[in-house]
């Protein structure tokens, strides 16, 4: 992703060199499977700014994913984006399997701002009702403190996921906002 994020950069690397390691990368992320969901929903992320990643059939795949682990309260959780098993080399897989929720995990706000982001980056409109009830979602549930919640995977004393989980919602209110060309007030 932050090859193609850079301004510029992959118009620039015109050095054989550089080209190489470019396709390289493409060629990598192209014939090694995502250990995960999680691990898929990134890559459909980072496609949309390093193109040739995946086909239209696997991208469409990874948001049929997505939309099929919407929460029927419109959010989504991060941990059912992958098996306890997969997250951090299975060292934390009987932690999160004794968590009172493991069967029916919360929307949290990582994972809800990360879907509507990749739906958005993938060409799903805002319009779409999974994308609408998960702005709904975010907001509804933005806290007090202007953040929203994510519970770590790795610890129950440090939650520092919810760094991202507010940067993820922020990111998905601002490009459904400029996408509909609402203001954040009219939201």
């Amino acid at each position: 992703m932050s090859l193609g994020l850079a301004p510029g950069w992959l118009e620039q690397a015109t050095s054989p060199e550089l080209q190489r390691q470019v396709a390289s990368l493409r060629e990598y992320l192209r014939e090694v499977p995502p250990p995960h969901d999680y691990a898929r929903v990134a890559l459909l992320w980072a496609d949309r700014y390093l193109p040739g990643v995946l086909s239209a059939d696997q991208k469409q795949d990874i948001v049929r994913v997505i939309l099929d682990r919407q929460r029927p309260d419109g959010g989504w959780s991060i941990r059912s984006f992958a098996r306890p098993e997969e997250w951090g080399r299975g060292n934390r897989a009987e932690r999160l399997r004794a968590e009172a929720d493991f069967g029916d995990p919360a929307s949290d706000g990582h994972q809800t701002g990360l879907a509507v982001v990749v739906l958005s980056s993938a060409g799903v409109p805002p319009t779409h009702p999974a994308v609408q009830r998960g702005v709904e979602w975010l907001r509804r549930n933005q806290r007090e403190s202007g953040r929203w919640w994510t519970k770590s995977l790795n610890t129950e004393t440090w939650h520092f996921i919810t760094y991202t989980g507010t940067l993820y919602p922020v990111m998905a209110l601002a490009v459904t906002s400029s996408l509909t060309g609402t203001s954040s007030e009219e939201r």
